[in-house]
């Protein structure tokens, strides 16, 4: 799969949800784990362009995905508005 436009090849069990995976396996932690049933939006990412709660989503159908988490809106040094801290 690749994240963030960058290529990856993981092995997770079949069970392993797509946040633990971009979290735990890759050390992707600006994807957020949150209320585990995928309506509170912390572990959102695009899969294939599509919003997808990484919560409720296995690792497994992310398989030959194109996956963007938060850290790769960004445009080079620029922060996309999501990423700008609250004042």
């Amino acid at each position: 799969l690749t994240i963030n436009k960058k290529a990856y090849e993981v092995e997770v069990p079949a069970r392993r949800t797509l946040v633990d995976m971009i979290r735990y396996d890759l050390g992707l932690t600006g994807t957020k784990e949150a209320c585990s049933v995928g309506v509170c939006g912390a572990c959102t990412v695009l899969l294939d362009g599509r919003i997808a709660a990484s919560c409720i989503t296995l690792a497994v159908q992310a398989d030959g995905a194109e996956i963007t988490t938060i850290e790769g809106i960004a445009d080079g040094d620029k922060l996309h508005p999501l990423q700008v801290p609250w004042p």
